[in-house]
Order: structure tokens, then C-alpha cells, then sequence
């Protein structure tokens, strides 16, 4: 993936995360690197079960259970990485 999609990605995956989550907060204030279970995002199974959904709708991508536990989804960053990854091996499938 080339480095402005991969802008891109994080800009969509930050959006879908602030509007999900309803955190009244900037793109900009949610760095990479802030933790998932920090009280800025406050994430729990239930919010991001509703994130990784609206992900599948905005992206047209399916997110299988198994890469979500396989994923260490510790913080924003690794959320992005994980979906470039899905990504990436649905582009090589094609």
C-alpha cells in the first residue's frame, strides 16, 4: 500500500472510531499510538464489535473473528494495521 492510501486508511478508521464512539474529538487528537482502553477512546468488546462493523460497511471488507483475536489491538495504530493487512490479502486474493 502506498503511503497516501495508507494516510488514507488511517484517516477513514480514525473517523469511523470518533463517529462510532462519539468521542467529540479531532482526527488530529487521535494519535496512533493512544491506547485503546484509554479514557480518550474508552473502548470495550461491544464498541469495537460496532467499529469493526461500520468498518466491513465503509470499506466493503469482511473482517473475520479469527483475525480480530489474532490481532494484539493495543492501540489505535494496531487497529489500522490490522485492517491494512485484511486489505492487503484481499488485494492479493484478487
Amino acid at each position: 500500500m502506498d503511503r497516501a492510501k495508507d494516510l488514507d486508511l488511517s484517516a477513514e478508521i480514525k473517523d469511523i472510531m470518533i463517529s462510532v464512539l462519539e468521542l467529540g474529538i479531532d482526527r488530529e487528537q487521535l494519535d496512533d499510538k493512544v491506547s485503546l482502553y484509554s479514557p480518550t477512546v474508552g473502548l470495550d468488546s461491544l464498541s469495537l464489535l460496532h467499529i469493526l462493523v461500520e468498518i466491513e460497511k465503509r470499506l466493503d471488507l469482511e473482517i473475520d473473528d479469527e483475525d480480530v483475536m489474532n490481532a494484539e489491538l493495543r492501540n489505535v495504530g494496531s487497529l489500522v494495521d490490522m485492517i491494512r493487512q485484511i486489505i492487503d490479502a484481499k488485494g492479493a486474493d484478487e
